[in-house]
């Protein structure tokens, strides 16, 4: 193996490692009574993933809505999630250490194929190690401009938009990532084989169109900006009978792209019009850009050195150059594009911008001595945001905050209600509850996600205006029955809301500790 592949492979590991050191820690400094969620970025959505994940480990290759109280037909999404579940059943391993196994190796290969985009891209090999340790723990200013102006830039809010958030945060933004690279990898490379280009181009369309199709709108515009850039080129300069030769060849790849992932977004885009509750969830579920200042903040001196790699070093010269070019400004593009996912567009952004600000690293630092001094001086400007997102995860769990911790009486009754509660049965929780639950057991709950669940606001207000009832017992057990519910889940966060007065009208089941289980008996 060359030097600078054994060098690459070891800030690889180290990125890899630091990725589940935050985990294991976590893991051990639970307080007393307490177990950690498995998520220390964004456990609300972690979650949600369990809930898919827990549908595949029951046998189903059909995705039905858990957070809606009628989950409707099942239908063909989510099949990356579903397949990790199937995988936890195959080999008896539990959902969590599936999910994050999936996320480790994901990110490997979005690292490595980073690595081989900046060897294809990048003449030097500095500008490759300065590019490669920008991706690996670059972040921006976030961890400045939050403590001083209370201003959440994205490196601290879209985890898409950094890659070693992409890496730490879940199992399906690596692989897309990853995806995403290799189509990029496709269009340059492989030239003299036209058959094999083909067949992984259909291969990357495939799996970025299944695992996450909002990016495959990324990985087109990137390639055919760049394909348009290059036919006018080479028009100019050697014209339309060489152009005849050329078109095909070098637009096939681009295109095999869009076949491998076409299919999954027409699907999608026709099940989220025509299912009675995809239809509702898509309608709430509007991911949308920041101002652009957040942007910029977001991704601070690696953007900085971006533009200055493309002021000195000129990168539209060579085609490589210039398909890094095409992808950043069709990029920063679409995150404004009048479209309510541009935010989850920033996946991938921060490759080429990297990459050009390794160039910019390159040319400031070339003719300068002490070079691993410098790369200290590199990771020290790009990395603190990144370590402000680990430390407050890290620091939520050792305070026992609610959102990263689980109560060990409600595991309790989470594994008891597998085994003694009827699949699909519609059960009262409070949100928080509501979101873990179906991550645990086959069942539906009113309310637990904010854009999971049809009409989420009015669903959580309910939830809420149940647990807080006052008055008789009557109408709160008459308006359980009218919202079909079957079971309550009453725990330590159900009772922070209220104590209400129909319990007393319901059925325990079950009683772990501080959380007890009711059924709801119609008659």
């Amino acid at each position: 193996m060359p030097k600078s592949w054994k060098g690459a492979a070891g800030w690889v590991i180290a990125a890899l490692t630091l990725s589940l050191i935050p985990m294991i820690i976590a893991n051990s400094t639970a307080p007393p009574g307490t177990v950690f969620t498995g998520f220390l970025l964004n456990p609300l959505d972690g979650f949600s993933y369990l809930a898919k994940m827990k549908q595949g480990a029951d046998g189903s290759w059909l995705f039905s809505l858990p957070y809606a109280a009628e989950p409707g037909p099942g239908t063909f999404l989510f099949v990356y999630h579903l397949f990790l579940g199937h995988l936890s059943r195959w080999t008896g391993i539990p959902t969590i250490l599936v999910f994050h196994a999936a996320r480790i190796l994901g990110a490997a290969l979005m690292f490595l194929l980073v690595y081989v985009l900046f060897q294809v891209t990048l003449p030097e090999r500095s500008a490759r190690r300065s590019a490669l340790l920008i991706t690996l723990f670059g972040s921006g200013l976030g961890w400045l401009t939050a403590p001083l102006f209370n201003l959440h830039s994205s490196d601290l809010m879209i985890p898409e938009s950094i890659p070693f958030l992409i890496a730490y945060g879940n199992a399906h933004f690596p692989l897309a990532a990853a995806a995403l690279l290799g189509g990029i990898l496709v269009i340059l490379l492989l030239q003299d084989r036209p058959g094999l280009r083909l067949a992984l181009a259909l291969l990357c369309g495939t799996i970025i169109g299944a695992v996450l199709p909002f990016s495959a709108l990324s990985l087109f515009a990137a390639g055919f900006t760049w394909y348009i850039w290059e036919a006018t080129l080479h028009f100019r300069k050697n014209g339309a009978s060489a152009l005849k030769q050329w078109w095909f060849p070098n637009l096939a790849p681009i295109l095999g792209l869009v076949a491998g992932a076409a299919p999954w977004l027409l699907y999608d885009f026709w099940v989220s019009r025509v299912h009675p509750v995809i239809s509702a969830w898509n309608l709430q579920n509007q991911t949308l850009s920041p101002p652009p200042m957040n942007y910029i903040l977001g991704y601070g001196f690696v953007l900085i050195l971006a533009v200055v790699g493309i002021w000195r070093t000129k990168p539209a010269q060579t085609k490589e150059g210039r398909l890094l070019l095409a992808w950043l400004v069709s990029g920063v593009i679409l995150l404004y594009i009048p479209a309510p996912f541009q935010r989850r567009l920033s996946l991938g952004l921060f490759f080429p911008m990297a990459a050009l600000a390794g160039l910019g690293w390159y040319s400031l630092t070339a003719k300068l001595s002490r070079s691993r001094l410098l790369t200290v001086i590199l990771i020290l400007l790009v990395m603190p945001s990144n370590l402000l997102v680990v430390s407050t995860g890290l620091l939520g769990v050792t305070q026992g905050r609610p959102a990263v911790i689980h109560y060990e009486d409600e595991l309790t009754a989470y594994k008891w209600a597998v085994d003694n509660l009827p699949q699909g049965s519609l059960i009262l929780a409070a949100p928080t509850t509501g979101n873990r639950i179906p991550a645990f057991a086959p069942m539906s709950v009113l309310y637990g996600h904010p854009f999971e669940t049809p009409d989420a606001e009015a669903q959580k207000q309910k939830v809420e205006e149940l647990f807080k009832m006052g008055g008789s017992a009557t109408s709160g057990m008459q308006m359980l029955i009218e919202s079909g519910i079957e079971y309550v889940f009453y725990g330590p966060r159900e009772q922070e809301i209220g104590n209400p007065a129909w319990l007393t009208e319901l059925e325990r089941i079950g009683e772990f500790g501080k959380v007890r289980l009711y059924r709801v008996n119609s008659q």
